[in-house]
C-alpha cells in the first residue's frame, strides 16, 4: 500500500504551523552589550552571564490529532480509497475477509469477499447520490430502493458526517504502523442496525468502532468488530466479525459510477417467489408458470405443482416423466440451492425432432406442499447454463 497522502487542507495547516514555529524560534535574540569607549580612558563593561541574557523560547504547539482527524473524516467531500481485511466466524465456520472500497463524498463503492475455504461469498455495493445497487456473486447487480431521509435508523456513514469528538488514547502499533488510537465516546451499547446488521435477526449483539490516525491527523484505519447470535426461526448461530478499513489516497478526488448491466427484480404475488432478469427481458404469466423471454422467445421458466413428498422423490418422479420427451435419463444430477433451500439440478442434453441440439437445466425443490421447477430450455449449451446460474442466484421464496 502506498503512503497515505494528506489532503490539501492538511497541507495548508501544516505549513501554517511550520511558519508559526519558525517565527517563534526566530522572534527574539540574545541581547548584546556594546562597549562604551571614553576618549581618554578605556572602560570595560562586564558581559552578562548566560543566566542574565534574554533567551528566546519557542512555543511548540502540538497538532491536535483528534481535531484534525474529525475535520477530515466528517468533511462532506471526504474522498479516499481503502483496503479491507479481517475475519468472520459463523458457528463452526471461520473465514477471512478481503476487499476494497472507494469513497467520494456521499458516494461509495465496496467489494468484499469472505473465504470460508469450501464456501466463498462475494458481495458488492455501490451508492451514487440517493441510489444504491448491490450484488451477491454469482448474481447480477440489482437496483436497490432509494434512500429515504430518516428511514433505517442511524448508520456508521451518517455518524461520520456528524462526528464532533474523539478521544486520543495514545500511539499504538496498528498494521505495522505507529498510529494514534482514537475512540468515539458513547459507542458502547449501540444497536446492531448502526453497523448494518438487522436487529430483528440478531440477539446479544455487541459492537465497537475504533479509528487510527497519523501524527498529522490523517485518517489511516477504521476498525469495526462485533459479536452476536444470528437467529433464523429456532436456529441460533454465534457470529463474530472484525474488519479493518485501511484508507489510502485520502483527499485525492475519486469517481464512482453506477454499475453496468443492472438487472431488475420480478415478484410473483400469485406464486410466492421473486427472481431478477436482464432489463430487456420480459415476464409473462400463465396458470402455475412464468416465462422469462427475450425478443419474444422464452428461455427461463418457473413452474409449480401440488406435491407433498421430499425433494429427492420429486426429482425421481420428474425423471420418470421426462425420460421419453427428453430422450432418456439426465446427463447429470447435482445438489444445488434454490432460494436458500437444498435443491437438485437435472441437466438433459438431447437432439429434438427437428435435429436441434437442446439443453435443459432444471432446478427442483419440494417445499411446503408445492413442487418447484426453475428451468432453462436452450440450444446454447453450457454458455446459457452459466447465464441461468445468474438467474437462480437471485431467486427467493416470498411466502
Amino acid at each position: 500500500m502506498s503512503r497515505t497522502k494528506a489532503p490539501a487542507w492538511l497541507t495548508i495547516a501544516t505549513l501554517a504551523l511550520g511558519a508559526t514555529l519558525l517565527t517563534s524560534a526566530c522572534g527574539g535574540a540574545a541581547a548584546s552589550a556594546v562597549p562604551s569607549v571614553a576618549p581618554s580612558t578605556a572602560v570595560t563593561t562586564p558581559q552578562p552571564t548566560p543566566s542574565q541574557a534574554a533567551v528566546a523560547t519557542p512555543s511548540l504547539t502540538p497538532v491536535d490529532v483528534g481535531a484534525v482527524f474529525i475535520k477530515a473524516l466528517s468533511n462532506p467531500s471526504f474522498s479516499a480509497t481503502a483496503d479491507l481485511t479481517g475475519s468472520m466466524t459463523i458457528g463452526a465456520l471461520s473465514g477471512d475477509i478481503g476487499g476494497d472500497a472507494v469513497f467520494s463524498g456521499g458516494d461509495s463503492s465496496l467489494t468484499m469477499t469472505v473465504d470460508f475455504d469450501t464456501i466463498n461469498l462475494e458481495t458488492g455495493q455501490i451508492q451514487v447520490g440517493d441510489q444504491k445497487w448491490s450484488r451477491t456473486s454469482p448474481g447480477p447487480w440489482l437496483e436497490g430502493p432509494k434512500a429515504v431521509a430518516g428511514s433505517g435508523g442511524p448508520t456508521v456513514g451518517s455518524m461520520l458526517q456528524t462526528l464532533v469528538k474523539v478521544t486520543d488514547l495514545g500511539v499504538v502499533t496498528k498494521a505495522g504502523r505507529s498510529l494514534h488510537h482514537l475512540q468515539v465516546p458513547g459507542m458502547k451499547d449501540v444497536s446492531s442496525a448502526f453497523f448494518g446488521v438487522d436487529p430483528a435477526t440478531t440477539k446479544d449483539a455487541t459492537f465497537s468502532l475504533d479509528f487510527y490516525a497519523t501524527d498529522e491527523g490523517v485518517p489511516a484505519i477504521m476498525t469495526m468488530s462485533g459479536e452476536w447470535t444470528q437467529t433464523n426461526g429456532a436456529t441460533e448461530v454465534p457470529t463474530t466479525l472484525a474488519v479493518d478499513i485501511a484508507f489510502d489516497d485520502v483527499g485525492t478526488p475519486q469517481t464512482i459510477s453506477p454499475p453496468d448491466d443492472v438487472w431488475v427484480r420480478y415478484t410473483s404475488k400469485s406464486m410466492g417467489y421473486s427472481m431478477a432478469h436482464p432489463a430487456d427481458w420480459t415476464v409473462s404469466h400463465a396458470k402455475d408458470e412464468d416465462t422469462y423471454s427475450v425478443d419474444g422467445q422464452g428461455y427461463v421458466y418457473v413452474a409449480t405443482s401440488a406435491y407433498k413428498g421430499s425433494t429427492a422423490k420429486f426429482a425421481s418422479e420428474l425423471k420418470a416423466s421426462y425420460k421419453k420427451p427428453f430422450k432418456g435419463d439426465p446427463a447429470s444430477e447435482t445438489p444445488k440451492q434454490l432460494g436458500g433451500v437444498p435443491a437438485i439440478r437435472l441437466v438433459y442434453e438431447f437432439t429434438n425432432d427437428t435435429a436441434q441440439d437442446v439443453t435443459i437445466a432444471d432446478d427442483v425443490v419440494s417445499r411446503d406442499g408445492t413442487g418447484w421447477e426453475v428451468y432453462l430450455a436452450t440450444a446454447g449449451g453450457q454458455e446459457d447454463i452459466d447465464i441461468f446460474d445468474t438467474f437462480v442466484a437471485t431467486f427467493i421464496f416470498t411466502e
